[in-house]
């Protein structure tokens, strides 16, 4: 009996030391095999190599790396910024104070206050990547009072592309932007600054004939009405604010209660709107349109205001005829500023039966 538990306690220890040299042996093994490392593509690379955004306003270059078989998420980083010459380029890499938000803009806020309260200033340099992205920044401060821009040879930048498994610099990059331009649309050269003319006009125009006209030669096209943008640098007023005028080819104010089927309450994204015979006017914030998001207040790609001035009237007795004219604009720059609708070739009939 004796000598049963004798070997039955000899083949316990037997099994519990090959166990022990069995974890030993695969602890030893993990140690020394390699932690799993993330690929990177040899072929990733930029797909656009020269940058050509606006100065003055804020620009996102988007889907402008191809990460081919890399593991994501990348690292990105700016390691050098200098103009074509060489020199240093210090109005692009020190800090300046940016307008950003902090919460996202919708389209939905019903207060200047809260639109404002949804974004703040932080300092940033005025060229930026996104660190896991790859997407280049201009803020908006970027000015050609200080900013090299076309037809300047602009500035040469290099971004370093990381993750575990390895990293390339891409060296060369180059950055030649426009001189910013206040409004659009705009018949402003983008090179050189220089305006061909003061006026645009509008993005459409339905059924409006001209007074005295009931044919077909009588329907405005845009080309029969000039749009003005005026900046009002007299008014001091931080409340900014967006003016609309309507005049006759005389130069003459036309009401705009003459626009009776406007929604004139969804018109802007504005507030506090003040209507006589001679202008509307709302309280806004700039940039206009806030954000490149499409809302109620934009053209369905959300980068411009869609503004529509309906009316409507009676021709031929009985037959109701909706009229229309609509522009898509941006505004850049703070300020006051008006749009001014001139009938330059022939005032809008707004009586009915004529």
């Amino acid at each position: 009996m004796e000598m049963k538990r004798k070997k039955l306690k000899n083949k316990v220890c037997w099994y519990m030391g090959v166990v022990v040299v069995g974890v030993l042996q695969q602890s030893c093994v993990d140690k020394f095999v390699p932690e799993s490392l993330d690929a990177f593509d040899k072929d990733a690379g930029f797909t656009t190599t020269l940058y050509r955004p606006v100065l003055g306003r804020n620009n996102l270059i988007s889907e402008n790396f191809s990460p081919g078989n890399s593991t994501q998420p990348l690292t990105f980083s700016i390691t050098r910024v200098v103009r074509k010459d060489g020199s240093e380029a210090p109005e692009l890499t020190e800090e300046f104070p940016v307008r950003v938000w902090h919460t996202p803009y919708l389209g939905t806020e019903t207060s200047l206050e809260e639109i404002e309260a949804k974004r703040g200033y932080e300092n940033r340099s005025l060229l930026q990547v996104r660190e896991h992205s790859g997407e280049l920044i201009l803020w908006a401060n970027a000015l050609s009072s200080f900013v090299k821009c076309a037809p300047d040879s602009g500035y040469v930048f290099d971004i370093r592309v990381t993750n575990s498994g390895g990293w390339k610099d891409y060296t060369g990059l180059r950055l030649i932007p426009y001189r910013e331009r206040d409004y659009e649309p705009t018949n402003m050269d983008e090179t050189t600054g220089i305006v061909t003319e003061d006026y645009v006009h509008p993005t459409s125009v339905s059924r409006m004939y001209k007074v005295g006209e009931s044919s077909l030669f009588g329907l405005m096209d845009p080309e029969d009405i000039n749009v003005f943008f005026r900046r009002d640098v007299e008014n001091g007023s931080k409340e900014y604010t967006l003016t609309f005028r309507f005049m006759t080819k005389d130069y003459q104010p036309i009401s705009p209660r003459k626009f009776s089927g406007t929604d004139w309450g969804h018109l802007v994204h504005g507030f506090d709107m003040e209507m006589t015979d001679e202008y509307v006017r709302y309280k806004v914030a700039y940039p206009i349109p806030l954000n490149d998001i499409p809302t109620e207040y934009t053209n369905k790609d959300g980068d411009k205001a869609h503004v529509v001035f309906r009316y409507d009237r009676l021709m031929n007795g009985t037959q109701r005829v909706a009229s229309s004219m609509s522009f898509d604009f941006s505004i850049y720059k703070e300020g006051h500023w008006e749009i001014i609708f001139v009938f330059s070739g022939g005032d809008p009939e707004f009586r009915d039966n004529y």
